[in-house]
């Protein structure tokens, strides 16, 4: 009974009786810091269990372009309509579910004006505004009224139940392609969008933020940043509850009354050197990486690939964001897996064209990966879609763009972010809370959100 046997290795893997190294050529115990082992183990687990899922049928390898279509032609575009707006790979399709039909239709009755139509960015809104690209911005560049607008669509999410409904595929889909190969970025990229799109349709205005945790980095405490204060992410108690700020008293899939943190316990941030890692690389093994390779694999375990350094992030967050099964709890985990995205969208602009985008992707190798994450593999819970559908130039041709990271001396024109003189060469920095460590700014900065430096401490009071 070969079922029987697979999930006797699972449960005996999982309770820790049999060593992981069983299963492949990955070592955790060689991870160049402790919270890359925790990613390791993680990372090894679901790719044994997706290995003893029942394998299914490939879709059927689609053409490059058909007759009529334009190019590319990703599995999506299999439907005749789409039935759902996170379907939709452009701006027309959306419109359709915003009411933009309707509105040109009574407008223009004999006319229709192509407004909604499938396959354009044309789209006017009911209320007679154009609908145009989401611009997805460092959070803390925002202005008070679009943070603000940005926090009220994800609560209205939260009242509606849509958030959970996409937070719990999250939950429920660590095996499969959304972790452990090369089709994590992929799958993210996808689910993201359809976050994004769900905030869209509360308030078309809006993108998801990224945030670029480099400038909570560059602190002396980084845990002391703006962005874990009451107008952004909120504050935990000592028990890690987040009980203040937007998404205070937000209770999660599991049923607790509030969101669970560890801020700064163990991981890590990002860094530059992360960043750059992925946004120069020379092989696409290095970005769409095999990051459980077993033996026989010819492409040795990468420590510096995205899904691992962004691991080390969610461990830095902890709590929720510690494991697959709650990450999505926290509101952070679209801000962070925007940033995640826009990493891999350096790449794609500065080391490939607009051909290789779509096309280059690893080779499929038993050893390497599961087949769930082979190009042709269904891109699942995401059907139609292919693995290799999520290299469309469609997502940020069409539905969303990135505006550059926040660069010295404006640091994007933000009241919560400072121009850090006093370490080298300039780089922009999250404001520090009051009561937080400011030491070592000694060039000038004003370092303290609404304070000033004393002592090392972050007092409160007016900024001459």
């Amino acid at each position: 009974m070969p079922e029987a046997h697979g999930i006797w290795l699972i449960l005996t893997t999982l309770l820790g009786f049999i060593p992981l190294e069983t299963f492949g050529q990955v070592n955790c115990d060689l991870a160049p810091f402790p919270a890359a082992r925790i990613v390791c183990e993680q990372l090894l687990r679901w790719d044994i269990f997706t290995r003893a899922e029942p394998r299914v049928s490939a879709i059927p390898q689609l053409p490059p372009l058909i007759p009529g279509q334009p190019t590319p032609f990703i599995g999506a575009e299999l439907a005749a309509m789409p039935m759902n707006p996170y379907q939709c790979m452009d701006l027309g399709c959306l419109c359709g579910f915003m009411g933009g039909i309707y509105f040109i239709a009574r407008a223009f009755p004999y006319t229709g004006e192509g407004n909604g139509q499938t396959g354009s960015n044309a789209c006017t809104l009911p209320n007679g505004r154009p609908l145009f690209k989401a611009r997805r911005r460092e959070y803390r560049t925002l202005s008070d009224d679009e943070r603000q607008r940005y926090h009220a669509a994800v609560l209205a999410l939260k009242r509606n139940g849509e958030y959970d409904n996409i937070a719990r595929i999250h939950s429920q889909f660590a095996s499969g392609g959304a972790h452990s190969g090369p089709s994590f970025l992929p799958w993210h990229r996808e689910f993201t969008k359809r976050f994004e799109i769900a905030i869209r349709m509360i308030d078309p205005t809006l993108s998801v933020p990224y945030w670029d945790s480099t400038l909570d980095r560059a602190l002396p405490s980084p845990t002391d940043s703006i962005m874990f204060s009451d107008a952004f992410m909120g504050m935990n108690d000592a028990a890690g509850n987040v009980v203040t700020g937007p998404f205070a008293g937000w209770r999660t899939l599991s049923g607790r009354p509030n969101i669970l943190r560890r801020i700064g316990a163990q991981g890590m941030l990002f860094s530059e050197q992360n960043i750059n890692y992925v946004a120069n690389a020379n092989n696409i093994n290095q970005v769409l990486a095999f990051t459980a390779p077993r033996q026989g694999c010819p492409v040795q375990i990468d420590w510096n690939a995205l899904e691992y350094s962004h691991g080390n992030v969610h461990i830095w967050v902890g709590g929720d964001m510690m494991a697959q099964s709650t990450s999505a709890n926290d509101p952070i985990f679209f801000l962070f897996h925007s940033f995640v995205d826009f990493i891999w969208e350096m790449f794609r602009q500065n080391r490939q064209d607009r051909f290789s985008r779509e096309s280059d992707y690893p080779m499929d190798h038993p050893q390497c990966s599961s087949y769930f994450h082979f190009g042709s593999a269904s891109m699942s819970p995401f059907e139609p879609w292919r693995n290799i559908d999520g290299l469309s130039n469609k997502y940020t041709d069409n539905l969303y763009e990135y505006d550059p990271r926040p660069q010295c001396p404006f640091c994007g024109g933000s009241q919560y972010l400072f121009c850090d003189r006093s370490h080298g060469a300039p780089r922009c920095a999250s404001k520090i809370r009051i009561g937080g460590n400011c030491q070592g700014f000694i060039s000038g900065e004003y370092a303290c959100y609404n304070g000033y430096c004393v002592g090392g401490r972050c007092v409160g009071g007016p900024v001459s």
